[in-house]
């Protein structure tokens, strides 16, 4: 029997029934009292602690696609570098786990006690796996996805903020119909990303037909490949496109290079992450900047403020990122000097 199934019976919130189990302040004695007596009638074993136990923090790294893990590598290595140095900071030991695709058996396999909070990377969580959280009986926060419909603590980005900054960017240098270079592998998150990104087509008046969406390997290869094949059958696109993230966006601006496209003077691409390979690129790339170091810092001060106290439940917090203007955008002039190879 997990918290919330115990404060569901005793009429009071999760949070009250971890401030008993605790001991700490917040509660009533009359309410102490009443949980304590649901505690003993059901036998709930209180997890023991000694003054000894070292404070460590569990960050647990979710894939659920191969390809995803390659894609978000950057980010994630920059938000646990993060993680690790706060960690430092505050006192707390970091332990890392990664669950491929089974994170029933990992949750169920992990000793509880010997952690305090738990991080756990979210980028492909679905409402299908949300009810496996309730099981978790430490303070946790999740990142890189709202967690819609879900009762927790987590940091995602403000997917509808950064997109249209992007788009907004491309309609204000005179394009008027726009590409759409997205991630063949769906996740929550690049789902959202679709809805802002049409969104924002909208409030920008930039023209988007459904057949300018080109689904792409989310890799620097993949996409690059992805682009080769689709060139191959069509070489029509509008004047400008905006990527899903930059390892897409810089995979087709590749292919599209040996199909004898200029960028930017045929096509403006903008990406979205700002990876290191997006300044050296050739020609560099406009993005929009995700601010991980800050992901991964709130992470963990969330996260200790929850530790700290339990009552700090059900906090979202979004991120906003901000625009790297770079070679791959330029105004458009209405001229296409676009010559496909022979």
């Amino acid at each position: 029997m997990n918290i919330k199934e115990l404060a569901k019976i005793a009429g009071v919130s999760p949070a009250t029934v971890s401030l008993v189990l605790n001991n700490k302040k917040g509660v009533g004695e009359e309410t102490r009292r009443h949980v304590n007596a649901v505690l003993e009638e059901y036998n709930y074993a209180i997890p023991k602690r000694t003054k000894s136990t070292p404070k460590n923090i569990l960050f647990i790294k979710y894939i659920e696609q191969d390809l995803m893990n390659e894609e978000n590598f950057e980010f994630t290595a920059t938000v646990l570098d993060s993680i690790e140095n706060d960690c430092r900071n505050f006192g707390y030991s970091l332990s890392i786990l990664t669950s491929e695709n089974c994170l029933e058996e990992t949750l169920q396999s992990i000793d509880f006690t010997l952690y305090q909070g738990l991080i756990l990377l979210g980028t492909e969580l679905d409402f299908h796996t949300y009810p496996l959280l309730d099981k978790i009986p430490i303070p946790y926060i999740v990142i890189d996805n709202k967690m819609p419909h879900m009762e927790c603590n987590c940091i995602a980005l403000n997917n509808n903020e950064m997109v249209y900054k992007a788009l907004y960017h491309l309609a204000n240098l005179g394009h008027k119909t726009i590409a759409y270079f997205r991630s063949n592998k769906i996740t929550p998150n690049s789902e959202e990303r679709k809805n802002c990104f049409l969104a924002a087509c909208e409030k920008c008046n930039l023209t988007y037909e459904p057949v300018n969406e080109l689904l792409l390997t989310p890799t620097l290869l993949g996409a690059y490949q992805s682009m080769k094949e689709y060139l191959e059958h069509s070489t029509s696109l509008p004047s400008c496109a905006f990527a899903d993230s930059d390892a897409i966006a810089i995979g087709a601006m590749k292919a599209l290079k040996e199909y004898n496209y200029k960028i930017p003077e045929d096509i403006s691409i903008i990406g979205f992450d700002d990876i290191p390979f997006s300044a050296i690129n050739s020609p560099t790339l406009t993005t929009i900047a995700v601010p991980k170091k800050l992901i991964g810092s709130m992470a963990l001060r969330q996260l200790h403020t929850t530790i700290e106290d339990p009552t700090f439940q059900n906090i979202k917090i979004f991120v906003g990122g901000t625009i790297v203007v770079r070679e791959s955008t330029k105004e458009w002039t209405g001229i296409n000097n676009y010559e496909k190879i022979d």
